[in-house]
């Protein structure tokens, strides 16, 4: 799928991340207001900050892909519904107050290059964000319930890169792409990765112009019964999976919403840890020193926690982490001096996995 996300606190997603490479500009301020824009809670241009798609469903919940918060924070990141140019709208701003992936969600690596992320799919790769207050002024986008048959004609809404080099890398604009529906075995003989017949749906386009790039996984494909647009899934994966480069013609794999609506409008039983306060470490960080990572409160709780350490990169508002260690202990070593390190905390239940990381600590002799 695709490749690592930088998003919340910094911390690598897992793969997918498609948008759209072609397409026309959305101009007309009453199509698609429902879609929905997730970004690090930073200091920085929200172009910059914005990372997957999703669309709003009910005035409390967005829906996206999966992967899309898998192993992320969610208490770092902000909803953004209807921002139509990144680089001048933010639309209406949302934090998360919690959030449940799919049941079943899964990360399948391909058969042909298991260790290569990119080349991975999805299965149920589809996730609800519940936000902190309800989006009142803005219709909700109703879930079809059926699946598009082949042959259908469907819309994806995205702000992707674009595969063009700076400063046009992505759609500072809401693009809309217009695709057509293709049947399963078109899709797998497309690619060596797995496409989960059940829970993905396949389009493209027959020109070949519309193809999926790098960031924007989660971004809302639709079709229109009777003038009004109905969501049918979310973007998962596309021609990575295949080595394909963006712009170079591909199927696109969506998360079939259709087939799990009733679970993203219900009551979502199963949610993912939610972190209550941060990670902290406790300690000097000089060498010699032994530090501790004390694991911030969950709601709802984990059913396993676990605990490892990095040395910090910024790069802009973003936070790059290098594992060097696992354990709630780390001996600071001559090697880290001059480095900053931090502790990282993984927490997972039925409903998702959290990872959080601590305030980073410059390490002296």
């Amino acid at each position: 799928m695709l490749a690592a996300a930088l998003l919340g606190t910094g911390l690598a997603a897992v793969a997918p991340a498609q948008a759209m490479s072609g397409g026309t500009a959305v101009t007309d301020p009453d199509t698609a207001p429902w879609v929905a824009t997730l970004a690090l809670r930073a200091d920085g241009p929200l172009l910059q900050l914005a990372g997957c798609g999703g669309a709003l469903i009910a005035p409390d919940r967005v829906l996206t892909a999966a992967h899309c918060i898998d192993h992320l924070d969610p208490s770092q990141l902000d909803v953004h519904v209807n921002a139509r140019v990144l680089s001048g709208e933010p639309g209406e701003v949302r934090r998360i107050r919690a959030a449940a992936a799919l049941p079943g969600y899964q990360i399948l690596p391909s058969p042909s290059a298991p260790d290569d992320p990119n080349a991975s799919s999805a299965r149920n790769d589809l996730a609800v964000l519940l936000l902190d207050r309800p989006v009142l002024d803005i219709p909700p986008l109703p879930i079809a319930r059926e699946r598009p048959a082949p042959g259908s004609a469907v819309s994806v809404f995205a702000h992707g890169t674009t595969g063009k080099p700076a400063p046009d890398f992505r759609n500072d604009v809401l693009h809309r792409g217009d695709l057509t529906t293709i049947t399963h075995g078109t899709c797998q003989a497309s690619t060596p990765a797995t496409v989960d017949e059940h829970s993905v749906t396949c389009a493209q386009d027959p020109a070949g112009l519309i193809t999926g790039c790098f960031q924007d996984s989660g971004s809302p494909v639709v079709q229109y019964a009777h003038g009004r647009p109905e969501l049918v899934g979310a973007f998962s994966f596309g021609g990575e999976t295949a080595g394909k480069s963006c712009g170079q013609p591909a199927p696109e794999a969506f998360a079939d919403a259709t087939a799990f609506r009733h679970w993203a409008l219900g009551p979502l039983r199963d949610r993912e840890p939610y972190p209550v306060g941060s990670a902290r470490v406790s300690s000097t960080p000089r060498v010699g020193q032994v530090l501790r990572c004390t694991a911030p409160t969950w709601h709802p709780a984990p059913d396993t926690v676990e605990y490892g350490w990095a040395t910090l990169t910024h790069v802009g508002p973003f936070t790059i982490p290098a594992p060097i260690g696992r354990g709630a202990e780390l001996t600071v070593t001559p090697q880290l001096v001059g480095k900053q390190v931090a502790c990282t905390v993984v927490a997972a239940n039925k409903g998702g996995t959290v990872q959080v990381l601590s305030e980073g600590l410059a390490v002296n002799e």
